[in-house]
């Protein structure tokens, strides 16, 4: 798989990582098959394993832990913390560490920060960033790290009061037409040198009858990885065929793709930029 810089950290990963919040029973994935995915997916070359402290109340960690506690010089985990406030998060994070059996985690999230309400609370005293900073100085975090869904300004405004080392959020070829991360944050982030995870990559499913071509327009934007979520060893294969044999999309091929994916574009179908996304009957307004 072609591999790309990850900001300024030094490292570099394949196109291709591995999304985890789906290995887990409420996506009728077994343990056994999580591991054997896990396993299959590092023997592959995949190293960056993305999970998050309240995927299935933490399901979701412990199967990457349970991986971890042999191959964990192999594996770069990102996990994230929910909470906003310094000492919960702090808590999560202490979580997280013990389900995925390591006494680090190379990326810690603040998750999904998509206001910027939520971002003043993050960046305020006492707030969750204040955890990170921490965690960092022990040695528990290498790297910190931030996500939104849903407005690129916030995320935008996110580096302009933390040096943030990289940056997780939707690049479906759906979000381009709408809350443009690509069009309004990619810029920024790429003149700052800080990693960009794309993520979103099948729109919650309602692109997988093209997942080759969603593939393509993702791993054809400038960012350093992007994050699938998996909850079948069929998806990984599928996956990865076309990560290994990744070729750009045409301008025609994109054109097409814009056209075929267009009347998707409405925020029922993109709860993650709806105004409410349990109940996404408009979009988000800025």
């Amino acid at each position: 798989m072609e591999q790309r810089p990850f900001g300024k950290t030094g490292e570099r990963f394949p196109i291709l990582s591995f999304g985890a919040q789906r290995i887990v029973d409420s996506h009728g994935c077994s343990e056994e098959e999580a591991v054997r995915m896990i396993n299959h997916a590092l023997d592959s070359g995949i190293r960056y394993f993305d999970t998050a402290w309240r995927y299935a109340g933490g399901q979701s960690e412990q199967r990457i832990g349970k991986v971890a506690r042999g191959r964990r010089k192999e594996m770069w985990i990102a996990t994230k913390a929910s909470s906003r406030d310094r000492d919960k998060a702090r808590s999560q994070l202490e979580d997280s560490l013990r389900r995925l059996q390591t006494g680090y985690v190379d990326e810690w999230r603040m998750h999904d920060i998509s206001s910027l309400e939520e971002l003043d609370e993050i960046t305020a005293p006492g707030g969750a960033l204040e955890a990170a900073v921490r965690a960092r100085d022990e040695g528990l975090v290498r790297y910190v790290s931030i996500s939104g869904h849903t407005d690129p300004q916030v995320q935008i405004e996110a580096l302009e009061r933390f040096p943030f080392d990289s940056v997780l959020c939707p690049t479906s070829a759906l979000d381009h037409f709408m809350l443009s991360f690509v069009e309004e944050f990619l810029p920024v982030a790429n003149a700052r040198g800080v990693a960009v995870v794309g993520m979103k990559v099948m729109g919650l499913g309602r692109l997988a009858h093209i997942y080759d071509r969603a593939l393509r327009y993702t791993f054809g934007l400038p960012i350093s990885s992007a994050v699938v979520g998996m909850e079948s060893m069929e998806q990984l294969e599928r996956n990865l065929a076309v990560a290994e044999t990744y070729q750009p999309l045409t301008d025609e091929e994109r054109l097409e793709l814009f056209r075929e994916v267009l009347p998707m574009v409405t925020s029922e179908a993109m709860p993650w930029k709806a105004r409410d996304w349990q109940g996404p009957v408009e979009w988000r307004r800025r």
